[in-house]
């Protein structure tokens, strides 16, 4: 049986950039490798994809995108191409790939954007689609929907960032919902 190729995506433009770091790692340390071939691709904290060759305990530790091995990469919007474009000298190679594992934590890793650039290559991934994962990152609006739908909620309050938290005179949850809508 031939194995799957899963590429597994760690790091990334986040605050929570070492939780993914950590989260990648263990997720790669536990992937069979008997069934599945893994391509590990890593985003700097600056944006930067790289396919990276090297251990798990560099991910840990920080040390991956410092790795000799590393090559500028990214996924290739254009469902054609199925995979990982790798810069190898002047030419892009492509590293087919079965599906993705996006071990990303927080602003553009799980809020849609990586999973729309995912739908619009048409490759499989773990987790939710570009929609879901967009309301899962919004709280006030994942809150609303939840309570249209008859589910009961929490009390929340909604602050946004352009108002000073010094003037805000709290008020009932009505008046948050309505401007959440």
């Amino acid at each position: 049986m031939k194995k799957k190729s899963i590429a597994v995506l760690f790091g990334g433009c986040s605050t929570e950039y070492e939780v993914s770091l950590k989260s990648a790692a263990s997720v790669i340390d536990h992937l069979d490798r008997n069934r599945y071939h893994i391509v590990m691709v890593g985003i700097t904290r600056e944006g930067k994809w790289l396919k990276y060759h090297g251990s798990t305990e560099d991910i840990r530790l920080d040390r991956w995108h410092a790795h000799p091995a590393c090559l500028p990469a990214c996924l290739s919007p254009s469902r054609d191409a199925g995979g990982l474009l790798a810069l190898i000298g002047t030419e892009y190679h492509v590293t087919p790939v079965d599906a993705v594992f996006p071990v990303l934590h927080g602003k553009n890793g799980e809020d849609g954007t990586v999973q729309g650039l995912l739908e619009l290559s048409g490759i499989p991934f773990v987790g939710c689609g570009s929609l879901s994962s967009a309301i899962g990152m919004d709280k006030a609006i994942a809150h609303t929907l939840v309570r249209a739908a008859g589910i009961e909620t929490a009390e929340s309050v909604t602050i946004y960032d352009d108002e000073p938290l010094w003037t805000r005179r709290w008020t009932p949850r009505q008046d948050w919902d309505s401007r959440c809508m």
